[in-house]
């Protein structure tokens, strides 16, 4: 049972409202623009920061931090496709940290109708945006590294045999068509779930008992444990986002040459660094 005064204000709680302006007949979400470009502004701060922190002779927190972050994705990345996916680890660590500090923004949320700024991944236009980018490169890898009549024998001839080509290209088209859909809505849902669980939580206020304002020390002792649950969601779940992406390339490179994919100009791989000290025999 709602607790009373509650049952009213609960109806006035929405889902999905954004300040939105049409431009050339496209409706623009400029709470997500904005929240999008600040996100954008905090990852651009936070590389000049960590370049500060390289050029030092000790290393600091923020860069021992990084490089832990880089080695795991490395560790993944070489465990899954090989030296080939090098090229996969910028592209996983950056929608890492862009996710982590887009998804920080709901921790920063009051509760109110229009935040000063929300999450832009609580809106599904940017992560369906980056699961279509993703799905998009991956394709292109795929294509790069099997070539095209592999590629199209990949999605044709798997799992059954060629006498039941047409269930093979069915069954293929609709994963590949869900892929995007299911990445874009696994980030968004959780990131929508927990806008929602701040307007309940700020709903509380309303709850009053024998004019004792119960509601109101609610909401100070809930809000700050659910924005700290929140913020470890919002990490989780761009951990989840660049795992799947290097598993989705792993996918559609798996069985491919990596001197073929090398020979394309997909991946272009560093040389191996020669020794700064050169052994000398005695």
């Amino acid at each position: 049972m709602m607790p009373f005064g509650l049952a009213g204000f609960a109806t006035d709680i929405t889902v999905g409202e954004h300040v939105a302006h049409k431009v050339l007949g496209l409706s623009l979400d400029l709470d997500t623009i904005w929240a999008t470009a600040a996100g954008l502004v905090v990852v651009f701060l936070l590389g000049l920061a960590l370049r500060r922190q390289v050029s030092r002779p000790t290393p600091g927190k923020l860069q021992v931090a990084f490089e832990m972050g880089v080695g795991a994705v490395t560790k993944q990345v070489e465990g899954s496709i090989g030296e080939a996916g090098q090229a996969i680890i910028p592209l996983a660590v950056a929608l890492f940290v862009f996710i982590f500090v887009c998804n920080s923004f709901e921790s920063l949320g009051l509760g109110s109708h229009f935040e000063w700024i929300s999450a832009p991944t609580g809106d599904i236009n940017l992560p369906l945006a980056m699961a279509v980018f993703v799905i998009l490169l991956v394709h292109v890898a795929s294509i790069r590294a099997r070539g095209i009549l592999g590629y199209v024998k990949h999605y044709a001839l798997q799992p059954f045999p060629v006498v039941l080509l047409p269930y093979n290209l069915f069954m293929n088209i609709v994963e590949e068509l869900a892929r995007p859909v299911t990445l874009a809505l696994r980030l968004f849902g959780n990131l929508l779930s927990g806008t929602l669980m701040l307007s309940v939580i700020a709903a509380l206020g309303a709850w009053k008992l024998s004019g004792a304002p119960i509601g109101d020390v609610a909401i100070v002792i809930i809000n700050p444990i659910w924005k700290v649950f929140d913020l470890a969601i919002g990490a989780i779940q761009a951990f989840i986002f660049a795992l799947l992406t290097i598993l989705y390339f792993d996918v559609a490179m798996s069985g491919a040459r990596v001197d073929r994919v090398n020979r394309r100009g997909l991946l272009r791989l560093p040389a191996r660094a020669e020794p700064l000290v050169t052994p000398t025999s005695s």
